[in-house]
């Protein structure tokens, strides 16, 4: 997830300079252009609080599937619904990680158009296209030099043993944090190579759940009912949700094979017994695996002729790319070689993962976004700003129903801009300043209507990853996505639109521009895009070292804080460095090859 407009310049003030050089003008700028900037500071610091969130998903990421589950999540084969304080709407931002993705994308389409836009506003048409000449020729070495540095001393450092093999993190002994829990059920067979329990109680006492109610939304196990339960640990995560959703209900729809056995008699009785509302899509425990002509136990006392298994499922944490260690290093640099080609290709329009980083995904997908905008404005810089406007927005929608979102998040943070920009113009030429009641009643409303902005935006930022289908507040929601999208990238349409929605908030409440102004907010702001490069490599080298062992040494919750905190202060400490090293340095590449071959 790139912090996108640190992308742009090592800090605001690059976006300013190009403005400066485009106007070939000494004069002061004026007022309208220093409130435009004021706000670009504010949304620096904006991108900087929302890079630590990001920092925050990729440390819980392997570790918890409540990290991309709402509250109250109940996806299909779990034993309960997913409930947790941190799950809940707006709170869950805190460790939510691709809802900041769509942040970055609405932020750099609102800055990196800016100073153009200005130009083209004022109508100083050669200016403008002069600059986005140099934005076009620069933005490449800016995005890219950083994360090839960074992605080549990942390679060069797995070789050297700073990153553990990966087979020892996702299939050793430390696995048992990271996998989930499958729990094959098998009703009134000899218990032979599991754990017997009797009824619903001691299944859920078995599974650790906080209640065996949730157990009856599939049987009608009482205590005098024997159990033989396995449990296995393998690769499920919230991912998995929709190839577990298909197979049972696949299973479920065949259970007996056909309408006039006494199996379809055992499904018809369920839904009679449960409602419309879990049949389809299934809600709750499914019997994932079923044994061979038999029936399902159901609530309303019905018995099975034969024994019958049942799966549930309680998911891991993710897994995610981690760096190849190889034989010989020859062999390595070839291979990052053709992964470093792949990754690089802006025309791939898929989320390659490269192993070696994979949350640079976001970098080609960046410079596709930059140039789609830049492409825009070479269009349309002529034309009066109400038709700019009006094919913006067309377009905005065409390509967020189509599945670029990404695009969408762009060009909508450039009409966002050029809306700013034509308010900023339009109050200076208004008459005579309006009453005082008529300022207060008028400023009352504008409160009221960004504070309820506010909440929508971050409502439709708290879209879950996964499982929105079984997910209370948002089950109507996912029923509106476009089919364009697959049913696991639902939060690419909700979550963009929360974007766009929060960016002319935020920038108008007086609070929060004042903390995103802090020092420590611009801190992170100027450090953003080298703390995304950063802690990536940190998580997979020293964290998935110290992590397991602080979850054996404290427990979880407390080795979840402890971990936290050694690790984020590592990764600023570095980001520094990089920042000061690295970062400083690649914006001044483009500048100075630029200088080289212009004329």
């Amino acid at each position: 997830m790139l912090p996108t407009s640190q992308a742009e310049s090592a800090r605001a003030q690059d976006s300013y300079e190009l403005a400066d050089k485009a106007s070939h003008d000494d004069r002061a700028p004026p007022p309208s252009q220093r409130n435009n900037r004021d706000k670009i500071r504010c949304l620096d610091g904006l991108r900087g609080i929302a890079c630590l969130l990001v920092f925050n998903y990729h440390f819980l990421w392997p570790w918890t599937p409540s990290i991309m589950l709402g509250y109250g999540a109940f996806p299909p084969g779990a034993p309960e619904p997913y409930w947790g304080l941190h799950q809940l709407p707006i709170i869950c931002l805190l460790t939510r990680g691709r809802p900041m993705v769509a942040i970055f994308f609405a932020i750099s389409g609102y800055v990196l158009c800016r100073h153009i836009l200005r130009a083209i506003h004022e109508r100083r048409l050669d200016a403008a296209y002069r600059s986005l000449s140099s934005s076009v020729f620069r933005r490449v070495f800016r995005l890219y030099i950083p994360p090839t540095v960074s992605m080549f001393l990942v390679a060069m450092l797995a070789q050297l043993g700073a990153f553990r093999p990966e087979d020892d993190i996702f299939m050793g002994r430390d696995s048992v944090y990271i996998n989930g829990t499958v729990t094959k059920l098998s009703l009134g067979t000899p218990c032979v190579n599991g754990t017997a329990v009797a009824g619903a109680s001691g299944v859920a006492e078995y599974l650790g759940l906080q209640t065996s109610g949730y157990l009856y939304n599939t049987t009608g196990w009482d205590e005098s009912l024997s159990l033989c339960v396995n449990a296995t640990s393998k690769e499920f995560g919230p991912s998995r949700t929709y190839s577990l959703l298909a197979l049972a209900e696949d299973e479920f729809r065949n259970l007996n094979g056909t309408d006039s056995d006494t199996g379809a008699k055992a499904v018809e009785t369920y839904m009679q017994h449960y409602g419309d509302e879990y049949w389809p899509p299934y809600q709750g425990p499914v019997p994932l695996h079923t044994g061979n002509g038999t029936n399902v136990t159901l609530c309303d006392g019905t018995k099975t002729r034969n024994t019958t298994d049942f799966m549930l499922v309680q998911m891991g944490g993710s897994w995610e790319e981690h760096p190849f260690i190889h034989d010989n290093i020859t062999y390595a640099v070839q291979n990052f070689t053709r992964a470093y080609a792949e990754w690089a290709n802006p025309f791939n329009f898929g989320h390659y993962h490269p192993r070696y980083d994979p949350h640079t995904f976001t970098i080609p997908m960046e410079l596709r976004g930059s140039m789609f905008i830049y492409i825009f404005l070479l269009g349309t810089a002529a034309l009066k700003a109400k038709y700019r406007l009006g094919i913006a927005g067309g377009l905005m929608a065409y390509s967020l129903h189509m599945s670029r979102w990404d695009m969408a998040t762009f060009l909508g943070g450039t009409a966002l801009s050029e809306l700013d920009i034509r308010r900023s113009d339009e109050s200076r030429s208004l008459g005579p300043p309006a009453t005082g009641s008529q300022r207060q009643k008028s400023a009352s409303r504008d409160t009221a209507l960004r504070y309820l902005g506010i909440v929508t935006a971050l409502h439709f930022l708290s879209y879950p990853d996964a499982a929105a289908e079984y997910t209370p507040g948002f089950r109507t929601m996912a029923k509106w996505v476009p089919r364009y999208y697959i049913p696991l990238s639902g939060w690419m349409v909700y979550q963009s639109l929360g974007a766009l929605i929060l960016l002319p908030c935020v920038m108008r409440t007086p609070f929060l521009v004042s903390i995103l102004e802090s020092r420590f907010a611009q801190y992170l702001g100027r450090i953003s895009f080298s703390l995304y490069l950063v802690h990536g490599p940190i998580l997979h080298s020293v964290g998935f070292w110290i992590m397991p062992r602080l979850f054996d040494y404290f427990g979880q919750p407390v080795g979840f804080v402890v971990g936290w905190a050694v690790l984020l202060t590592l990764t600023l400490y570095l980001a520094n460095i990089w920042y000061k090293k690295v970062d400083l340095w690649s914006v001044t590449v483009g500048k100075r090859i630029e200088r080289m071959v212009v004329h």
